[in-house]
């Protein structure tokens, strides 16, 4: 493994990040199922079996020899290169940083017909800490699988975390959702994860949002409140009709705070008396502004906005190393959902 000369054997059926986890060594990674990216590495000799989606890894990155080792299975002896996880030897030879934190269910409440706010607060004496922006993976009561949510509460506030949650029909989290996750079901959760976070720039930043891709950016939001961050911030958020938009009362809050921050929500099937935007998201940006050169993008959502976003920002000024983004893919349904 390279750059730092270590080695170690992988078992049968078993990915490269799974090998890497049984050792004292440390790789980057996030959702374990393909979808974020934060596992990416270069394949510089050997082969794998690759599963990933194409949004995670596109087909350019593909031919370049760039894999996920969470969904690398060695094919024989293999040299990956992880220097674009931007590791140094004492963090590549710490082991894994997660930590496994026992919570509570405080409050489970439904925004949308299918977005909730699921609080959790620490049941032991013990904290998270995390950075506005990050995930974490929390357990399906009662299996041993994991689910994917970003922190929607800013990083002061680590005595619980809070989570939005798209709800899935058929799916195995989205049934304790509606089903058990009542106050005081204890959850276990992973983390934290990611590397969605505001840079430090004097630059404009242009944030856009789909369905429960907000939660990030309402926990970066916050942050930049309880810093005083004065930046100016223009956040759109799509939805397909106004029962699908929430977050009103958060964002109203962080606006008195934050006086530069523009709230545009868009919807795709706005209903009479609605005057805000309409359409789609990437169409009322392209409305809003012709001009986005000077700006960094924080992007949230489904990989089809998001990718659709990126090219129109790029073309319309935003430096394509701006741009920052995270692609929330559902799982699936049971059982894996």
């Amino acid at each position: 493994m390279e750059p730092f000369g270590h080695t170690f054997t992988c078992l049968e059926d078993e990915t490269i990040l799974e090998g890497a986890r049984r050792h004292p060594v440390f790789l980057r990674y996030g959702c374990k199922n393909g979808a974020c990216g934060t596992c990416k590495v270069q394949l510089v000799d050997g082969d794998v079996e690759l599963a990933a989606s194409s949004y995670a890894l596109p087909p350019a990155e593909r031919d370049r020899g760039t894999i996920l080792v969470c969904q690398s299975y060695p094919v024989d002896d293999c040299v990956i290169d992880v220097a674009a996880m931007n590791l140094d030897e004492e963090e590549f030879y710490s082991g894994d940083k997660a930590g496994q934190y026992a919570m509570a269910v405080e409050s489970n409440e439904a925004l949308t017909p299918d977005i909730r706010r699921l609080i959790l607060r620490h049941a032991e004496h013990v904290v998270m800490p995390f950075a506005a922006g990050q995930f974490v993976n929390v357990t399906v009561p009662g299996t041993d699988a994991e689910r994917s949510y970003s922190m929607s509460n800013g990083s002061a506030d680590n005595d619980r975390i809070e989570l939005i949650c798209k709800v899935i029909q058929g799916g195995l989290f989205s049934n304790f959702l509606t089903e058990h996750a009542r106050p005081g079901v204890p959850v276990t959760v992973t983390g934290p994860f990611g590397l969605m976070s505001v840079r430090l720039s004097h630059r404009g930043i242009v944030m856009v949002a789909g369905g429960s891709g907000l939660a990030p950016l309402l926990s970066m939001l916050t942050d930049q409140a309880q810093r005083g961050a004065p930046r100016e911030v223009t956040l759109f958020f799509g939805a397909r009709t106004r029962q699908d938009l929430y977050g009103f009362d958060e964002l109203a809050g962080l606006q008195t705070v934050l006086p530069d921050l523009r709230f545009v929500p868009v919807l795709e099937d706005p209903h009479p008396g609605w005057s805000g935007a309409t359409g789609l998201v990437t169409e009322a940006i392209a409305r809003y502004r012709t001009d986005w050169s000077g700006h960094d993008a924080y992007l949230c959502g489904p990989p089809g906005m998001i990718e659709a976003a990126t090219e129109l920002l790029v073309r319309r000024g935003v430096r394509a190393g701006n741009v920052y983004s995270d692609a929330f893919v559902p799982t699936g349904k049971t059982p894996v959902g």
